[in-house]
């Protein structure tokens, strides 16, 4: 609007000085004869100068109207881009309406329309917390957030367009330290999912009632210390060794197990070995006597009655 109104007074310069031009083509009259024309040249003179001041007047006048109604005109409209809402105020104070995207009249130098972007916006901050067992971590979160079109009027009017400073940030600052006062450090590296989910949860409870939504929520980066860093490496390292040296006594276990089995598996097959040996051996001794027995018989009938055990050893009847 403003470059507009500049063309226009370049232009009504321009037209101004063009018109001495003007008075000439006007203050040719038709040829009569000298001595007539010498009569009036003075008259003339004086009259011509009489409207050409008139017209002067006439020209700037018309030329500030027109001025002044385009700016009365180009104040009274106001286009809210797609993607926004506008929020009306008459003398300062906060209209209940909302004024949708397109072209919207207004009273002019009475009425304002402040534009609020109602598209997703992103903002990406890092803090430092404490864990539940004080060990301090440094946690960045990314959200996309957008402003809600029906109550753009009231956070306008509450808080103002610095909203995002005001609002958004503080609230992710408190919900990441409110929910790392809650976990360990390792349970932020074990359960991550878990805390990213809690520190969403936390900020669109203290932004939706101010009248944001949380459109995207992504927990970036969580760094340690150097020392806890180098602590969890430690330990990752005994683990690992004590790990290795279960694996071992194990493998040895199950060795030995092995091995007991084989001996005792031996020791019975060497047990019946000896038990089989043992009654072969004695019932070879009894054939060995009985031989020597039959080898000393001289034939003859012995005078003496023996036991039927004996008599059935010797194989008498």
């Amino acid at each position: 609007m403003v470059k507009l109104v500049i063309l226009l007074i370049i232009i009504l310069l321009i037209f101004l000085s063009n018109v001495p031009s003007i008075k000439n083509m006007l203050s040719k009259k038709p040829q009569k004869a000298k001595k007539a024309r010498k009569v009036r040249e003075v008259k003339e003179k004086r009259d011509w100068g009489n409207f050409s001041m008139k017209k002067y007047k006439n020209i700037i006048i018309v030329s500030i109207i027109l001025i002044l109604l385009l700016i009365v005109l180009f104040a009274s409209i106001k286009t809210v881009p797609t993607g926004s809402v506008g929020v009306k105020t008459r003398f300062g104070a906060v209209q209940d309406s909302v004024i949708t995207e397109g072209i919207n009249l207004k009273v002019p130098f009475i009425e304002k329309i402040v534009l609020i972007n109602c598209k997703t916006q992103k903002i990406d901050i890092t803090s430092e917390s404490s864990t539940k067992d004080m060990q301090t971590v440094n946690v960045t979160i990314a959200v996309n957030y957008n402003v809600n079109k029906d109550t753009a009027n009231s956070l306008y009017q509450e808080v103002g367009l610095n909203y995002e400073d005001v609002i958004i940030q503080p609230a992710m600052l408190e919900s990441i330290k409110a929910t790392m006062a809650q976990y360990t450090a390792e349970e932020l590296i074990t359960r991550r999912s878990e805390v990213s989910e809690q520190i969403k949860a936390t900020l669109i409870s203290k932004i939706s009632s101010r009248g944001f939504t949380v459109t995207g929520f992504n927990t970036t980066d969580i760094n340690f210390s150097d020392a806890y860093n180098q602590a969890i490496e430690q330990k990752a390292v005994a683990q690992q060794q004590v790990e290795t040296a279960k694996a071992n006594l194990e493998k040895q276990q199950i060795e030995n197990q092995k091995r007991i089995s084989v001996a005792e598996a031996d020791a019975k097959v060497m047990e019946l070995q000896n038990s089989q040996i043992t009654e072969n051996t004695l019932r070879l001794k009894e054939l060995e006597n009985e031989e020597k027995y039959i080898e000393k018989w001289n034939g003859s009938m012995p005078s003496t009655m023996l036991s039927d055990s004996v008599s059935t050893m010797f194989g008498v009847n």
